[in-house]
């Protein structure tokens, strides 16, 4: 039977509709920052991580929205909420004048009209969001990630502008089934739909960014195929010239083909009138990527995660074992290693990196949020371990090192972990999001280069991580 969702709207999402706003991750040079993802109405995401960047480009430089980063949430089936951080870039310019700047945006909204049947899905979502622009360690983001595979890396200033403004949004989706799988044979076993999509955003500095998409889908099982064209309009970017530059790039007619299989999702999306391009690759867990997933508690597990904004790899091996808790507690328990490295940058220097190696070992706990949702559980863990630090010069610093030093260091963690999709008999992935903080024995006191930089500091970072589970 078809369902029907239109409850009464409160006056801020009231507004919000009048307002005819929308905000979320876009084409071209990159998505509308902000909103949900650019996803088929055929899955309805519960947790979602995208990550958008000229990585699939086909023709163009690392620069305008070089780096783009989301996570959104479902909450109670219908609250939305979408945090979006986008780092801005124009590095092809001469020496003197080239400049970024980052917008950082968190939205709130509600899905107001939900009608879901055997012949498509129709939803309709509005709600408001504060953007902020200016410095949001984009750099620190950028070069960190660039030090993780050996790449260059960039000193390129910020500008001026530093705005906190609030904002409104409006955004929907109708999938249409056209025609469903008739037979056996490869070509017959797929549904064909069309799938519309439109939305706005408009913030109160006068910012207006719209959306409109037409795309054929195809779908089998766990797969999603989808090809279509798509137009971005972008309006009120003056005040900065990073930003009108963007604007100016993204506001162009494109082509967009993606692909999600299971809990992956990968876009490439190719402007008409060039060869600029830019790509997504995303994880989602929701009811259509968990239908297979195991129920029984999983016995090991191993992680790969980054952190942010010092960007480093994490991989972690679990045996779950009770070391102290009874049999019958409703927490589960594990024993983790881990190991830790990458050169993140020090602080806001683009000329100094920290060469950092830490291993540790330690117990973890994660309990479900209820009973009747198993899929989504609570973690924390706590250990102890060893870590390395050193100086490395880049840019105007580069070829000089400092001493390596080495600490003792205490560990802990906490966020939530979501089941993701079934990969196999024995196997399944799940998506972890949290905070992650190391406490150092003390900290150490370094010379580079005829100066002197605090290392070994205590610190956090924000943790996402990719855990693939054997049951």
């Amino acid at each position: 039977m078809p369902a029907h969702r239109i409850p009464f709207l409160s006056p801020a999402l009231s507004a919000a509709t009048l307002l005819g706003s929308w905000f979320s991750v876009a084409s071209l040079a990159g998505e509308v920052s902000g909103l949900p993802s650019h996803l088929p109405p055929t899955v309805r995401p519960d947790y979602l991580y995208f990550l958008g960047n000229d990585f699939a480009a086909a023709g163009t430089s690392d620069d305008f929205r070089t780096e783009q980063m989301m996570v959104s949430a479902r909450f109670r089936d219908a609250w939305l909420a979408v945090l979006d951080h986008s780092i801005l870039t124009r590095e092809d310019l001469a020496e003197g004048e080239r400049a970024r700047i980052d917008t950082m945006t968190f939205s709130l909204g509600y899905e107001f009209f939900l009608s879901d049947g055997a012949a498509g899905r129709t939803s309709m979502a509005a709600g408001l969001a504060v953007r902020g622009i200016g410095n949001f360690e984009g750099e620190r983001i950028q070069n960190g990630f660039h030090r993780l595979v050996a790449s260059d890396t960039d000193a390129i200033p910020y500008t001026d502008t530093r705005e906190t403004d609030p904002a409104a949004w409006f955004i929907a989706d109708h999938y249409r089934r056209l025609a469903g799988a008739s037979g056996s044979g490869f070509w017959r076993s797929w549904d064909a739909g069309l799938w519309l999509r439109a939305g706005a955003f408009a913030s109160a500095a006068g910012q207006t960014d719209a959306v409109a998409g037409i795309y054929a889908v195809a779908s089998r099982g766990a797969i999603d195929l989808w090809l279509g064209a798509r137009r971005d309009w972008r309006s009120g970017y003056d005040d900065d010239f990073v930003l009108e530059d963007t604007a100016r790039e993204e506001d162009k007619y494109a082509v967009s083909f993606g692909a999600r299989v299971g809990a992956l999702v990968v876009e490439t999306v190719q402007r008409i009138d060039s060869a600029a391009s830019y790509g997504q690759l995303s994880f989602v867990s929701s009811p259509e990527t968990r239908r297979r997933v195991h129920e029984t508690p999983a016995r090991a597990d191993g992680q790969l995660s980054l952190q942010l904004p010092q960007v480093t790899f994490q991989a972690v091996v679990r045996w779950h074992h009770r070391l102290f808790t009874p049999q019958n507690s409703n927490l589960g328990e594990a024993v983790f290693a881990e190991i830790r490295g990458g050169q993140p940058q020090l602080g806001r220097n683009p000329a100094l990196f920290v060469d950092t190696v830490q291993v540790s070992l330690g117990s973890e706990w994660s309990r479900p949020v209820s009973d009747k949702v198993g899929w989504l559980r609570l973690y924390a863990n706590v250990g102890a371990g060893w870590r390395r630090e050193q100086l490395l010069g880049r840019d105007v610093r580069r070829g000089q090192e400092s001493e390596s030093v080495d600490r003792a260091v205490l560990v802990a963690e906490s966020g939530i972990e979501v089941d993701a999709a079934a990969l196999a008999k024995h196997l399944s992935l799940r998506l972890r999001l949290g905070v992650t903080g190391w406490l150092p024995t003390s900290d150490a006191t370094v010379s580079i280069g005829g100066t002197s930089e605090v290392i070994q500091r205590a610190d956090a970072s924000i943790v996402a991580g990719w855990v693939l589970a054997y049951h």
